[in-house]
């Protein structure tokens, strides 16, 4: 279990450093603090609603930040100026929650950390992916082209949420307005005209009055029913893996979702290749954004092909899941030519305009399905509404 410390420190020269760290144990964090400061002068546990601020505060972070921040700073760093000096420049032309992120790297760097080393004490705002690249960047003498090919791939992933976002738009919207339409219709329109049928001792049809006895049991049965929601919500919010893991198996679904998730897989081992990373290493923390078992189970085979010397395009064939036939391909052309960070950038610049044509299909499936329900349902209501006073109508007597 992942606790939060706050803590207090002071370098060799006697400077004052403090801040928060996670750590499994109160050990641990020592020994993490210890790698950058010579003396640990206080360490105590967060105080529970600190760990929520800092939760509900880390929910802020977007990829439109990490974009801004890396960008910048390549862009501060390319221009000639030391990494602390550039720190300390971009700390004045962003945001404020950016600027306490800049503020904590300041403090880490005076004390005599790496860039990647002091990123790694805030790990809500750098993810693993992003301190990776900034230590294969110091290594290789490179920073400043990782840093802009992480603004890049950000940027990229952001694009790829809202053209998700944009696609699945249109079809959650008409199937919230069918549920507005029909719940209302069923539980406010359908019961007024009932009163008024049975003060004209017109017989409702079957269908009004299944919806009559539901809504005299949802009148008399509220608490019952609201507690049962409530139960409801709180069980899926404890096994939302699992509803998540369901959802992402339901046919169409879980295509575009592999789709998704091998271009993701993709781009992030070109970029971790082109930062000079060893494959083995690359496909590790490029499977890091793996959530199903199938995909992580075939990512160990594929490492542990690697490792024993097949080369990539027999391992990437023995993979499953994880490449689609086309992905192979480019990928035994690009070990053939050494060519395979770009190779697996046109393989996923692919899949995308695949991805798009799918989801294009899917919304023009969808939308009218859910057009077709909506007018079954405003049929099906209009028939219950004109049955009775059809039957009163014909009832009535002719006059001559």
């Amino acid at each position: 279990m992942i606790n939060q410390y706050s803590w207090r420190a002071r370098s060799v020269t006697g400077k004052s450093f403090s801040g928060k760290i996670a750590a499994t144990s109160a050990d641990e964090a020592v020994l993490q603090l210890r790698q950058h400061y010579r003396y640990v002068v206080a360490l105590k546990p967060c105080r529970k609603e600190q760990v929520f601020v800092r939760w509900r505060r880390s929910r802020r972070f977007t990829d439109k930040q990490r974009i801004a921040f890396f960008k910048q700073l390549a862009v501060i760093l390319n221009s000639g100026i030391p990494l602390l000096q550039g720190i300390e420049i971009l700390q004045q032309r962003i945001d404020k929650e950016l600027g306490i992120v800049c503020q904590q790297l300041i403090q880490r760097l005076q004390a005599g950390s790496t860039l990647h080393e002091a990123m790694n004490f805030d790990r809500v705002f750098f993810p693993s992916l992003a301190i990776t690249l900034t230590a294969a960047g110091e290594s290789g003498g490179e920073l400043e082209r990782v840093l802009e090919a992480a603004a890049e791939y950000y940027a990229r992933q952001y694009e790829l949420k809202c053209f998700l976002y944009k696609a699945a738009a249109y079809p959650l919207f008409l199937l919230a307005a069918t549920a507005a339409v029909s719940l209302f219709f069923l539980f406010y329109v359908l019961p007024q005209l009932a009163v008024v049928y049975t003060s004209m001792q017109a017989q409702p049809d079957y269908f009004l009055q299944w919806v009559l006895g539901l809504n005299n049991f949802v009148s008399e049965h509220t608490l019952l029913l609201a507690a049962i929601i409530v139960c409801t919500a709180m069980l899926l919010s404890l096994y939302q893996a699992a509803l998540r893991t369901a959802i992402l198996q339901l046919p169409g679904i879980k295509g575009i979702y592999g789709l998704v998730q091998e271009i993701r897989f993709c781009k992030l081992l070109a970029l971790l290749l082109n930062s000079g990373l060893n494959i083995t290493v690359a496909a590790e923390e490029a499977g890091k954004t793996f959530t199903d078992d199938a995909r992580i189970g075939q990512l160990y085979l594929f490492r542990q092909s690697l490792l024993r010397g097949v080369d990539i395009g027999t391992a990437a064939q023995r993979a499953g899941c994880i490449f689609s036939p086309l992905t192979r391909e480019f990928i035994a052309i690009g070990a053939a030519t050494g060519c395979l960070p770009h190779m697996l950038n046109e393989a996923a610049g692919i899949l995308e305009h695949d991805l798009q044509s799918k989801l294009e299909k899917f919304r023009e499936l969808f939308a009218p399905v859910l057009l077709l329900i909506a007018a079954l349902l405003t049929a099906l209501v209009v028939c219950s509404v004109m049955g009775p006073l059809f039957d009163l109508f014909t009832a009535l007597p002719e006059y001559e």
